[in-house]
């Protein structure tokens, strides 16, 4: 039970955030970005939350630097919305990012190694007397 209490404080987390920089940061360089995934400590010091920005590099770092800064501003607000006994410390990460493309690869991979290969017999089930 204790362990969907942290998935529940890092989605509540996550909602605040995403209406915090989308209405109410005027910094142009945080325009675009999607909050992906917010990973909060067992001893809820600590929220690492994930962001998907729209660009790569040092522009990605620039984001990110942005982030940091306002930092403060996203703790403070969050600890007057949500009701928790610690507000954690907030750390911002890049999100891997996987285009359409890579990730219908990727899956296609994971479907072909759960099938038999067609060259292989097929086993016949030990009640069936036509196998033999």
């Amino acid at each position: 039970m204790e362990g969907h209490r942290y998935e529940r404080v890092a989605e509540t987390i996550r909602e605040e955030i995403v209406e915090m920089i989308a209405y109410e940061l005027d910094d142009s360089r945080l325009q675009g970005i999607e909050v992906v995934d917010v990973q909060v400590s067992p001893d809820m010091k600590k929220a690492v939350i994930s962001v998907l920005t729209p660009a790569e590099g040092e522009e990605q770092e620039k984001i990110l630097e942005a982030l940091r800064k306002t930092k403060g501003y996203l703790r403070r607000e969050l600890s007057q919305r949500v009701d928790l006994f610690r507000t954690p410390e907030l750390y911002f990460d890049a999100a891997l990012k996987l285009g359409p493309k890579t990730r219908v690869q990727k899956l296609l991979k994971r479907v072909k190694r759960g099938r038999a290969k067609e060259d292989e017999p097929q086993l016949a089930n030990p009640g069936d007397e036509s196998a033999k």
